[in-house]
């Protein structure tokens, strides 16, 4: 499953980005036993494998997530805004992330 996140989910990230304009400079997958993703200030996404083990609609919020802190480095109102632009099931994405992501790390 490792193997298949290494490929899928860069491609899948940049593919998110381009249609959202944003400029990721790297993505990379790794074995998180904490969070689902993260960004950096250099435009770094940092992504867990286990990303995989996730509905495909959930997946790609976690990824939206991360791409939005390109614009917004916080999770202010304005961060949020962006994210229901871009995601507007982002609230049922979370609820499934509560409800089973525990289980998944």
């Amino acid at each position: 499953m490792r193997a298949r996140a290494l490929e899928e989910l860069p491609a899948r990230c940049l593919e998110l980005a381009a249609q959202h304009g944003e400029r990721v400079e790297r993505v990379v997958v790794r074995n998180q036993r904490s969070r689902w993703g993260s960004c950096s200030t250099r435009g770094t996404i940092s992504l867990n494998w286990r990303l995989m083990l996730m509905p495909p609609d959930v997946r790609d919020y976690v990824m939206l997530h991360e791409l939005m802190h390109l614009r917004q480095p916080n999770h202010s109102r304005a961060f949020w805004r962006e994210v229901a632009i871009v995601c507007p099931t982002w609230r049922e994405a979370e609820r499934w992330l509560r409800k089973h992501g525990q289980k998944l790390l």
